[in-house]
């Protein structure tokens, strides 16, 4: 009872527990979903007002008059001047860029000199770079380049990146369009001279600022943040799996739109599920992302539900015990009843009846007891009783059988005793069937001792040995500890008989009639062997169904059956001229009946 009550009321909290789970994850999920598209949009538009201030500033030097006179009046053959131009140019940048430290360098280049600090990095073959073709083909736009690796990008073979500070670099170019407006008119420099690029380099982490010191999801500590172009080259990462300078794996990226400014959404990626969200920067036109695992998100929640579900099922178990405390007082006083009624009824007192009021809610169920024990009575009387009647009057039937056969083959011989004249073996064999017809009256039960059934059958072979002259020997071996053994009465006679009259018939040796027990473990086993002739298969057939010349042996085999069960019985061996052997089997505690 308490094992179902665990189960019903552990099933209700299980299911609204999930339920409530479930529900409050897809609202968990889908407002994480909506907070990050929002944060990555501010962390975004963080990142274009610090450098849109870069493009502003690339915009205000192009109208920079000591830049244009520095550019007009410099002889570019003459490297003093280049030196002290070069000195003037990373003053004037450091004007235009206040906040100059945050970025690696900054340089004007021309092919013929760098201008600005020259204790940063330098631009081997510049104008033969990737940099240079690209922002000479932008032709005064603001071109972005992805992180990078410098050695590569410049054709720098004696050194790696990792031996130099500037290794990974990520850059904004442009040509400049240097102009003087002091006269009231727009004078261009590349009417007369090389307009220089302009190169701002940044190291990646640059970035971290922007996008995780500034963010505004910084409690989220699993959060990780990219910065991708469209073509999926790596600006920026918090992620080891993906390498600044790298190549994004995201499958999501392939089919993202062109048009896509900003979106959020779910991903799997390695057997877990992710938030991702991104938002598209108006000044370089890469993906700022954030992703971040969903089960941090409802991690908390996951731990606080166990924590409710371990505190209900510790309630729920209190509850449960009080129930079946109480329903074992109760509704198990009633089932107390009922048992003690039915072992009543099951030690055979089938009339037991049970008090009960009317409107008892269990007074249909007793009703329905009784009259099981009615009906059990009523069957036990009828299967049980009358069939020992049956039993008893199917024995007396074959006794009954047995006995007028038995003194009519007995008074047989008698009267060919008499006709040959011997009137001593006459009188002894009348003595003898006297005997033996007041053992038959007085002894009128199933069951007899089995020394009185051996001390009738001795007087029985007395008259056969005078009958036939002597014609056979007996040998009889019965244990003594078994002749108080209860028997079926004259069960042995039948096949003594049988042995002596037709087994010894044809025989010219002197006939061998062997009558002996054996005591096994649970059954008795007795057995009668002659030297006579022997019978056919088809002749013991005929006997054991009942032959009316050997009807006792049939008897006798009835009667065992019935009083003891198909276990045990007669078994009747045979070979022509051999002899014959009967195996009779009764059970070892045949007494007790």
């Amino acid at each position: 009872m308490m094992l179902s009550i665990f189960l019903s009321i552990g099933l209700l909290l299980g299911t609204i527990t999930i339920l409530i789970y479930e529900n409050t994850k897809r609202t968990i999920e889908n407002q994480a979903l909506y907070s990050f598209e929002e944060n990555v949009q501010k962390t975004c538009a963080i990142l274009d007002t610090k450098l849109s201030v870069i493009k502003e500033a690339t915009e205000k030097l192009n109208l920079e008059s000591r830049l244009y006179d520095l550019f007009y009046d410099l002889d570019s053959s003459d490297p003093l001047e280049l030196l002290r131009a070069s000195q003037e140019v990373g003053e004037i940048l450091r004007d235009y860029i206040p906040w100059y430290s945050d970025i690696y360098s900054a340089h004007l280049l021309t092919s013929y000199y760098r201008f600005g600090s020259d204790t940063e990095n330098y631009y081997p073959d510049f104008t033969d770079s990737r940099i240079a073709r690209e922002t000479y083909a932008a032709d005064g736009k603001c071109v972005w380049f992805p992180t990078y690796s410098y050695t590569q990008m410049y054709g720098i073979t004696n050194l790696k990146d990792h031996q130099i500070p500037y290794g990974n670099l990520f850059t904004v170019a442009r040509l400049m369009n240097l102009s003087d407006v002091s006269s009231g008119k727009v004078v261009r420099l590349g009417s007369y001279r090389e307009n220089p690029i302009l190169v701002i380099n940044f190291q990646p982490d640059y970035l971290e600022d922007v996008l995780v010191k500034d963010s505004t999801s910084d409690s989220l500590e699993d959060t990780e943040y990219y910065v991708i172009s469209r073509q999926g080259e790596i600006v920026y990462s918090t992620d080891q799996k993906e390498q600044t300078g790298g190549t994004y794996q995201g499958k999501w990226l392939n089919s993202l739109e062109e048009d896509s400014s900003f979106d959020g959404f779910f991903i799997q990626e390695n057997g877990q599920k992710y938030l991702l969200s991104y938002c598209c920067s108006t000044i370089t036109d890469w993906l700022v992302v954030m992703k971040i695992p969903v089960s941090s998100l409802i991690g908390q929640l996951q731990r606080q539900y166990v924590q409710y579900m371990v505190v209900a099922f510790l309630i729920m178990m209190l509850v449960s015990a009080l129930m079946a405390w109480f329903s074992s007082f109760v509704v198990n006083k009633q089932f107390y009843r009922v048992i003690k009624t039915i072992d009543r009824i099951g030690s055979g007192n089938f009339t037991q009846k049970i008090e009960y009021e009317s409107d008892d809610e269990f007074a249909f169920f007793y009703r329905k007891l009784e009259e099981m024990g009615t009906a059990i009575a009523s069957l036990i009387h009828e299967n049980y009783e009358v069939k020992l009647i049956q039993k008893d009057t199917e024995i007396k039937a074959l006794n009954a059988q047995l006995n007028p056969h038995f003194i009519y083959n007995t008074l047989n011989v008698i009267n060919w005793t008499c006709l040959e004249g011997n009137r001593e073996a006459t009188s002894q064999m009348l003595v003898n069937l006297s005997k033996m017809l007041r053992y038959t009256s007085y002894h009128s039960g199933m069951y007899e001792l089995l020394k009185n059934d051996i001390q009738w059958l001795e007087q029985y072979l007395y008259i056969m040995r005078i009958r036939f002259a002597d014609k056979f020997d007996v040998i009889l071996d019965i244990p003594e500890n078994l002749m108080d053994l209860k028997v079926p009465k004259l069960f042995l006679q039948p096949f003594v008989e049988n042995a002596v009259v037709h087994g010894f018939k044809e025989i010219v040796e002197k006939g061998i009639l062997e009558i002996h027990c054996e005591e096994e473990e649970d059954f008795i086993t007795f057995y009668v062997e002659d030297n006579g002739c022997g019978m056919t298969q088809e002749k013991i057939a005929e006997i054991m169904e009942g032959n009316p010349d050997s009807i006792g042996i049939a008897n006798v085999n009835q009667r065992i059956r019935i009083l003891y069960g198909p276990d045990y019985g007669v078994e009747c061996h045979s070979q022509l001229g051999e002899g014959t052997c009967i195996i009779i089997r009764l059970p070892k505690k045949c007494a007790d009946f």
